[in-house]
């Protein structure tokens, strides 16, 4: 019972705050376009700017060629470890968030920054930033799927997620208001999905069933 208490706080708390900042993130674009483009100007690199080839790099870590793949392989482990509810959970919850990410972006059909200054190929739409709500939705779901890693877990998954949405806004592909939007939309989709998370079986259920 407290397990399950504990659950439902958890998302509440991840609900809230993704609605604040997808809001957040709705306000900036539309009601503050001066505010959002001051802190776009700021953030954005310049072409001769030093570290910009270090930069791709660490952004590349928050596409989906990177993060698609970490998911499959951690599902195919709890699946060989017969964790089947929480393999389940993992898929549905990363899928359905990169979904909700990729239909938002082609309903709102918001254009990226200037062509001139990006500092990287891009060629979908810009509003959410899908690598910094994949970064988030992957690394804070492999959080909560595996609580006895979350005291290391959950603080990488946030600094993550901060530098790959830095990145988007440095090389100049994103607006900040992108990032915020993306970061509430992982957020959002974590909070809805803990409130059906399997509980990890015990280890003398494991012993008994193998």
């Amino acid at each position: 019972m407290a397990v399950a208490r504990s659950g439902m706080r958890l998302s509440t708390s991840l609900v809230i705050a993704g609605l604040v900042l997808l809001l957040a993130g709705l306000l900036l674009w539309h009601g503050g376009p001066a505010t959002d483009l001051t802190l776009f100007e700021r953030l954005r690199l310049d072409a001769r700017a030093r570290g910009v080839a270090a930069i791709r790099g660490l952004t590349a870590l928050g596409g989906f060629a990177v993060l698609g793949p970490l998911a499959l392989v951690i599902v195919a482990w709890l699946l060989a470890q017969r964790r089947h509810a929480e393999a389940l959970w993992l898929f549905a919850t990363i899928g359905s968030g990169r979904l909700a990410v990729e239909a938002m972006k082609e309903i709102l059909v918001r254009p990226r920054p200037p062509l001139v200054g990006r500092l990287a190929e891009v060629s979908s739409h810009s509003f959410p930033s899908s690598h910094a709500a994949g970064t988030l939705l992957t690394w804070l779901a492999l959080a909560i799927v595996f609580p006895r890693l979350r005291p290391w877990s959950l603080p990488f998954a946030l600094a993550m997620a901060a530098a790959i949405g830095w990145s988007r806004i440095a090389l100049g592909v994103h607006w900040p208001s992108d990032v915020l939007a993306g970061y509430g939309l992982a957020l959002l989709t974590v909070g809805i999905a803990a409130r059906w998370l399997p509980q990890p079986p015990s280890p003398s259920h494991r012993a008994g069933s193998a």
